[in-house]
């Protein structure tokens, strides 16, 4: 069985929280993780790092997606500080699992396999 947690930008505390969240999520190997928001590009790089340094026999990595807008131009900052919210939202599942991810700017497909 494959879990799909969501999870809303409220549940994720501070960056390094919510990055090792991610991983621990992740890394059990049959939960993917659907975030509300997507990731920025430099929380992408550091879940990426986070995850090499764990990688062993028994953990491959992680497939990450983003959908949406993950780059912060001026709209984006400006939004942010007023409160409001950039659409988009990050998949992240073990690799073990996500065998495929099509992207293209209106939908991500995921293709599993246990």
């Amino acid at each position: 069985m494959i879990a799909i947690e969501f999870l809303s930008n409220n549940a994720l505390g501070k960056n390094q929280d919510k990055l090792q969240y991610i991983l621990t999520a992740v890394k059990k190997g049959d939960k993917i993780v659907v975030l509300e928001q997507p990731l920025t590009s430099s929380e992408e790089a550091q879940l990426i790092q986070l995850t090499m340094q764990q990688v062993d026999k028994n953990f491959a990595g992680i497939e990450i997606a983003t959908l949406g807008s993950a780059a912060l131009d001026i709209k984006s900052h400006l939004v942010k500080l007023l409160g409001g919210r950039t659409s988009g939202l990050t998949v992240v599942g073990p690799s073990k699992i996500v065998k495929q991810i099509k992207k293209d700017p209106n939908k991500l497909n995921l293709l599993t396999q246990k």
